[in-house]
């Protein structure tokens, strides 16, 4: 009998007062048709201080769920979830549903040819799907600019590296450093350092503004830029 190894992806949902949405996201998330692959959907509350966590206790029985008590940032949840994190790869869904769950299996086509040791991740882009795009000019071009900072200290051709969708191997899980918004951008950053393939893959994209939740703002992206230069001059390139 012929029988498929499968690799096992991980699904980290960092999670921070988004009640209104992350039920649904774990829903959906579950009704996947994840083909050849094993899945785990491990959700961090990061301190959230709504219903988040009430939600959650629906789905202890099909999911892994994390509650911090307090709020330790974007990139502190992450790295909780991929601490126990079983997975060969790992991929970010946020839980405020601007990206949609049915789109992860086209970021895993983009390993078929890949193998566990091979150094390739897989990253979503807004900008290769441009039909699907919404986001306004502003924030737009803040997202742009960044892309263009990190292109121009690796030496890549990346055109969207603020997107959410980040799919990478076990063996860089430790480069995943506990932060805010930056250590998502750090870590690709790593990953470039390190020599990796980053390929990238059009998706859709949904946002929302600060009236519905929207938490990353024009503050962070500055922070990011100074974090991604910093890195950068510390030994990052």
């Amino acid at each position: 009998m012929f029988v498929i190894n499968k690799k096992k992806l991980s699904i980290i949902v960092p999670a921070f007062n988004e009640e209104k949405t992350v039920g649904s996201v774990v829903e959906r998330l579950l009704s996947v048709p994840f083909v050849n692959w094993d899945v785990e959907i491990i959700v961090v509350n990061d301190g959230s201080s709504d219903g988040t966590k009430e939600v959650l206790n629906n789905f202890k029985s099909v999911a892994t769920v994390l509650n911090q008590e307090k709020n330790s940032g974007k990139g502190g949840a992450v790295r909780a979830g991929l601490d126990v994190a079983l997975g060969d790869f790992a991929i970010i869904q946020d839980a405020d549903l601007e990206c949609s769950p049915e789109e992860i299996p086209l970021l895993l086509e983009a390993l078929d040819d890949v193998s566990i040791e091979d150094k390739v991740a897989v990253m979503g882009s807004r900008e290769l799907g441009l039909d699907t795009h919404k986001s306004k000019l502003i924030p737009r071009l803040g997202s742009l600019s960044i892309t263009k900072l990190i292109n121009i200290l690796y030496g890549s051709s990346l055109t969207d590296t603020l997107m959410g969708y980040k799919l990478f191997p076990r063996k860089t899980f430790g480069n995943f450093k506990a932060g805010g918004f930056d250590s998502e951008m750090l870590f690709l950053c790593s990953l470039l350092r390190d020599g990796y393939e980053v390929r990238e893959v059009p998706v859709s994209y949904d946002p929302r503004d600060k009236d519905a939740g929207k938490k990353i703002s024009y503050r962070h992206g500055f922070i990011i830029i100074r974090k991604i230069i910093g890195f950068w001059l510390k030994g990052g390139k």
